[in-house]
């Protein structure tokens, strides 16, 4: 069975859960004294497992930990994480800043205690209505007008973490304490993650695949989902509304078989769009066999492409899986939701 991005139904992989708590505190003197016009916050940091599940539904939502997930997918740059406070338009009014980040006693070493203060809230805590995250996106003190326009580069050289972002409902805060924060913020993940493999049994029949590539994709993309602004909670965002493509296109970039590769979006479903696609080559007992080119579409029960093509969209992971039979080419295409990112308690990364 496929799925499709826009059906009812579609297989998840959802990763991490990033959580913040803040617990009631009422310093009033020493190292840990919260300041009368200001508002402090803590949370606890760690990368955990993956999850996999079914969400009945067209948006980021429905997520249940299972699975592990892979290390470099979930890492956060500590150094480029920005913790900004919205008013209910989405604008930013202030910032936790004087972050710290303390490892603490963990047996896998990834878990960390991290504290943060909106300092002179006083004016503005009553239009508080949202905390916004933006990581790994080079953000620290851009403006409310500034954030459309974050983008990034593909490098695949470079790159060493995954642009995300998220957003959540804040509760009414109070000046000098440390308010509780039940609301969890989920990450996305500005990037699509894309694999191709053989079947495992089609090895012992001599197949391999040889050289692979994308053709047409975007080697930009921006930070931040369309209407990031409207919505009150990641979930919010639906899959329809919330593709932000930022037309950059190259020719190809290649694919090792087995092997994730990780894109920014690209829009392939707009008329007079250049569809992107993969070209496989695929070889038998060491020689060349055929060239085969996969579309983003769904596959009938043949490994025909049919139907709509698929937009490639950020935190979608797209795994095709291909294999011979009866002297053709059989693909098939899942496409999942990919690692999930919450603040709660605990942030699973």
């Amino acid at each position: 069975m496929f799925y499709h991005i826009k059906n009812i139904i579609i297989k998840t992989v959802i990763v991490p859960l990033l959580c913040v708590a803040m617990t009631a505190c009422s310093d009033d003197d020493g190292v840990d004294a919260i300041a009368k016009n200001d508002v402090r916050v803590a949370f606890t940091m760690m990368v955990a497992d993956a999850a996999s599940t079914r969400a009945a539904n067209e948006g980021w939502d429905n997520y249940d930990p299972k699975q592990p997930g892979i290390e470099d997918e979930n890492m956060i740059n500590t150094d480029d994480l920005r913790i900004a406070i919205c008013d209910g338009m989405g604008n930013i009014i202030g910032d936790v800043e004087t972050i710290t980040v303390t490892p603490m006693s963990d047996p896998s070493g990834t878990k960390y205690a991290i504290t943060g203060v909106w300092k002179n809230a006083k004016d503005d805590i009553a239009k508080a209505k949202k905390i916004m995250i933006v990581a790994n996106c080079n953000a620290a003190k851009l403006s409310t007008s500034a954030l459309p326009g974050l983008t990034y580069n593909i490098d695949t050289e470079t790159r060493k973490y995954i642009p995300m972002w998220g957003v959540a409902a804040l509760p009414a805060l109070t000046l000098g304490t440390q308010t509780d924060m039940t609301e969890q913020i989920y990450l996305l993940r500005a990037m699509a993650k894309v694999k191709v493999e053989m079947r495992p049994d089609m090895a012992s029949y001599g197949y391999s695949i040889g050289s692979m590539h994308i053709n047409n994709y975007n080697t930009q993309g921006y930070c931040l989902p369309k209407n990031y602004q409207s919505a009150n909670k990641t979930q919010d965002i639906r899959f329809d509304n919330s593709l932000n493509v930022l037309e950059s296109r190259a020719a190809s970039i290649g694919l090792t078989d087995g092997k994730a590769t990780y894109i920014p979006e690209y829009d392939n479903t707009s008329t007079g769009a250049t569809p992107s696609t993969i070209t496989v080559d695929l070889n038998r007992n060491g020689k060349h066999e055929g060239t085969y080119t996969l579309e983003f579409r769904n596959y009938d029960t043949d490994g025909k492409p049919t139907g709509t093509p698929y937009d490639i969209q950020r935190n979608h992971y797209y795994t095709f899986l291909i294999y011979k039979e009866d002297g053709k080419i059989i693909v098939s295409l899942h496409v999942r939701k990919w690692n999930k990112r919450v603040y709660d308690e605990d942030i699973i990364m």
